[in-house]
């Protein structure tokens, strides 16, 4: 199994397990999802199943949140797991199929009082 997270060698749990090898991808990144992209088709040809799961909190009320904030917020959870799921597709169609499964959080069910 690949898994890809931002900074691998910060993981601990996940490289304890024999069947997973971790990939550098910083969702945020264009050249980076392009680089795990490669790296992992090179290391296993074929994907099944993709799972986006990145995430960014931001808490507070918005008028107090900055531009980078938002902007950081959106390339993260929006943009970056589109552009993730836009490279990993033509692998997924070359096997015939596979299961694109995106998670989020109850951030975006919880609402604070303003």
């Amino acid at each position: 199994m690949a898994a890809t997270m931002r900074n691998p060698p910060q993981e601990t749990e996940l490289t304890a397990l024999k069947n997973v090898k971790l990939f550098q991808l910083d969702v945020t990144d264009r050249q980076s999802i392009a680089k795990a992209y490669e790296a992992i088709r090179m290391e296993y040809w074929t994907v099944d199943v993709l799972l986006n799961n990145a995430g960014y909190a931001l808490f507070g009320p918005l008028e107090l949140s900055t531009e980078d904030q938002i902007r950081r917020a959106y390339d993260t959870l929006l943009l970056g797991t589109t552009l993730v799921t836009r490279q990993f597709i033509p692998m997924l169609r070359e096997n015939g199929g596979g299961s694109i499964i995106s998670l989020s959080s109850v951030g975006g069910v919880l609402v604070m009082s303003v």
